[in-house]
């Protein structure tokens, strides 16, 4: 079978790669190639984890850490590393505690005057938290090299400068339309274009209520006596106005912190990546503030793009025709690349997929969905307050329960 991939990213690559292995002739289109600074996929470092307010995403969890286990046969050196998470938000830790337990997954209740032991010099704000031991930080770069390297190994062709504007069904076969005035055929088209899939989704009259964000993260090193790369990865959740942030090591680089919200919105010919001197001055406060074991001066920043959905979750389906999409990643999508070239070559291939999965249509979106306010975006933990709405209380009492040595066995 002939397939397109249009977008070579976390989720685009991945499924050039394992469509290729599976004996496709696959030809992948990126519009300023793979890993660039443009990309949602740039970057050393991203966030895996298993657990999460939503068990559909811990299930997820599983298969994609799975998938990555199975990459790492394809690698020479270390595709991810397990520190362990630290989730200090007591307003979305009790749906994470309950997915967890529903889950089986593995847990530890940490008490607020216990966080700094945990997480070395962070400062005991008064709130208690979760460890999850399934977490760490993804060699983002390396995840996307060795992809590429099966994609090659396999005889994938790799084309870049090419700009997708549109997506035609046709009886015989699907057709791209470029900027440049040609076009392709093929029996199978992938649309994984990041920010550039809302075009390309409106192209074909299904709905797109897509909405793409720039977001900016800083690097800052750690003090001499400590060894950043070992530091639990972190999600430090809003404290009244006061906005959450997320954080990493970023292996051999400096310990990764960013906004727990957009810089600014995005639109598909924005080309501008600098980054924010306002940004980067607020996490240094924070860094100086919070961080005892990380110094307040930082080393780079970097601006990307993510791209939300008014529910935020993913978009991932089979719309007929020979097309298949995998949009809207909703700032998440790396932690599970792996596992999404799987799950979209199995759309391609026409296999069944499982619930989880088909929860993630289009179809879910009706035409209301284009009028979404994306001023407010998707945050971490979001899927706690949508399980809140679905009836579930949040009265779980976290200081309640400081046997973390019980509470650390799933039930």
């Amino acid at each position: 079978m002939k397939v397109v991939v249009i977008g070579g990213g976390a989720w685009g690559l991945p499924t050039a790669a394992e469509l290729a292995s599976r004996g496709h002739s696959v030809h992948l289109v990126d519009r300023y190639g793979i890993g660039n600074a443009l990309a949602s996929s740039s970057g050393p470092s991203r966030i895996w984890r298993i657990g999460d307010p939503d068990p559909r995403r811990v299930r997820l969890g599983r298969r994609g850490i799975a998938a990555l286990e199975r990459l790492q046969g394809f690698a020479d050196a270390p595709l991810f590393r397990r520190q362990g998470m630290l989730w200090r938000h007591p307003e979305s830790a009790a749906q994470l505690v309950r997915s967890a337990r529903a889950e089986a997954l593995d847990f530890e209740l940490v008490a607020a005057e216990r966080v700094p032991g945990i997480f070395p010099g962070l400062r005991d704000d008064g709130r208690d938290a979760v460890l999850l031991p399934d977490a760490g930080t993804l060699v983002a770069d390396r995840v996307l090299e060795t992809q590429l390297a099966r994609f090659r190994a396999a005889g994938g062709r790799l084309s870049t400068g090419r700009y997708a504007l549109s997506v035609e069904r046709r009886p015989t076969s699907p057709r791209i339309r470029f900027a440049d005035g040609t076009h392709d055929d093929a029996d199978a088209i992938v649309i994984a274009a990041g920010p550039g899939a809302k075009q390309l989704l409106e192209s074909l009259d299904l709905p797109a209520p897509l909405h793409t964000h720039l977001e900016q993260v800083v690097h800052f090193p750690t003090a001499p006596e400590v060894d950043g790369d070992a530091l639990p990865v972190l999600f430090d959740g809003p404290r009244g106005e006061e906005p959450g942030i997320y954080a990493m090591p970023s292996l051999g680089v400096g310990y990764k912190i960013g906004l727990d919200g957009p810089l600014r919105a995005h639109s598909h010919d924005d080309t501008d990546r600098t980054p924010s001197a306002e940004r980067t001055e607020l996490l240094r406060a924070r860094v100086a503030r919070d961080f005892g074991a990380l110094v307040p001066e930082p080393l780079d920043a970097q601006v990307c793009s993510w791209t939300d959905t008014p529910d935020g979750d993913f978009v991932l389906d089979a719309v007929g025709d020979g097309i298949v999409i995998g949009c809207g990643d909703v700032g998440e999508g790396f932690k599970y690349s792996a596992l999404m070239g799987l799950v979209l070559a199995d759309f391609v291939d026409g296999l069944p997929q499982d619930d989880d999965v088909l929860a993630y249509g289009i179809r879910r979106f009706g035409p209301a969905a284009a009028q979404h306010d994306f001023s407010e975006a998707t945050r971490i933990g979001q899927h706690a307050d949508r399980a809140a709405s679905s009836g579930a209380s949040h009265s779980h009492d976290l200081r309640g329960r400081r046997d973390h040595g019980a509470d650390a066995d799933p039930r």
